[in-house]
């Protein structure tokens, strides 16, 4: 299985990091022709086979699975054009700006018969499997905090006025809520589904989220998803029921262990052994490689389930 790489920012170079692991006959880069010598530079670092400066000529190509990490707005484009072209693809959180285009894009790929996830880490982490598990020894749910704050290392120049990085650009739909707080309402419905309700309070500068704070309203419990691009804070993310409460540090994308406090017995650390180094982002690579090379349509569709329902929540709040 051949894959062709679209983008060359941050993230793409964390994939990078570790492709080489997951077993691909042969990996490509591609990138705008301005970007020429950067996708040189980590051709030779990473051992690709190769570099494209057309996106089309790319999916020209014979690679079969294409991994798209572009900026936000740019998804939609690049996911359509790669399925249309009959190539599998796992393109980055969030997949589409809204659920009607996310919609459309799972019809496409099941029109033309291939594979369509998103690059959502948090559910192929071995900690949060356990987890999924593990909820219920909290008992009947009340309250859930998810909390994903992370003062950006672009924030001061956008504050300042001194640039528009992407992540904080309305133009490229950048912002707290599609790029952290996605996080949360992964895992917020990957344990528990899609909430009644859901509202939004933003902290908007320059047009766009800095920070803010979803709730989410499941009747009987009530979840609390905050993020931040514009100041820090430890965590932890927390799951209270009446028998116990489940304490995640330090936020649910970077967990590897979690502790669950009972109210009447002694506190159990439930810890995953990743000895092995993997990256974080190493576990939904190998499954997404799995799940195309074996035709898993069940693991293709349930991933599809959560990513639409984290669609209609955004849609939800945003609208």
């Amino acid at each position: 299985m051949k894959l062709g790489i679209a983008g060359s920012g941050v993230i793409v170079q964390e994939v990078l990091s570790f492709i080489d692991e997951i077993g691909f006959e042969e990996i490509y880069i591609c990138g705008r022709k301005q970007s020429e010598a950067k996708l040189n530079e980590l051709a030779k670092k990473y051992h690709l086979k190769g570099i494209y400066t057309d996106y089309d000529e790319l999916l020209a190509s014979d690679v079969d699975v294409i991994y798209i990490g572009v900026l936000n707005d740019m998804h939609f484009d690049y996911s359509k054009r790669a399925i249309e072209a009959g190539k599998h693809v796992i393109c980055e959180k969030p997949i589409t700006i809204h659920l009607s285009e996310l919609e459309e894009l799972d019809q496409l790929s099941k029109d033309k018969g291939v594979m369509l996830f998103e690059a959502m880490s948090i559910y192929h982490m071995p900690a949060y499997k356990q987890l999924q598990q593990d909820v219920k020894l909290v008992g009947e749910l009340k309250l859930c905090n998810f909390n994903y704050s992370q003062m950006s290392s672009r924030y001061k120049v956008f504050h300042q006025g001194v640039a528009t990085p992407a992540v904080f650009d309305p133009a490229h739909v950048g912002g707290a809520l599609r790029d952290l707080n996605v996080y949360n309402l992964s895992a917020m419905v990957g344990l528990f589904g899609m909430p009644k309700s859901a509202t939004y309070s933003p902290n908007i500068e320059k047009g766009v989220d800095t920070s803010g704070v979803l709730l989410a309203d499941y009747g009987s419990f009530k979840c609390i998803c905050a993020a931040t691009k514009d100041c820090n804070a430890p965590g932890p993310s927390t799951i209270q029921g009446v028998d116990a409460t489940i304490c995640i540090y330090p936020h649910v994308n970077g967990m590897t262990e979690y502790d669950v406090l009972f109210n009447d017995a002694d506190t159990e650390t439930k810890e995953v052994d990743l000895s092995d180094g993997s990256h974080r982002l190493f576990f939904e690579f190998m499954e997404f490689k799995r799940a195309i090379e074996t035709n898993d349509l069940s693991l293709q569709k349930q991933i599809m389930e959560y990513s639409k329902a984290v669609a209609g929540i955004i849609d939800m709040v945003c609208n």
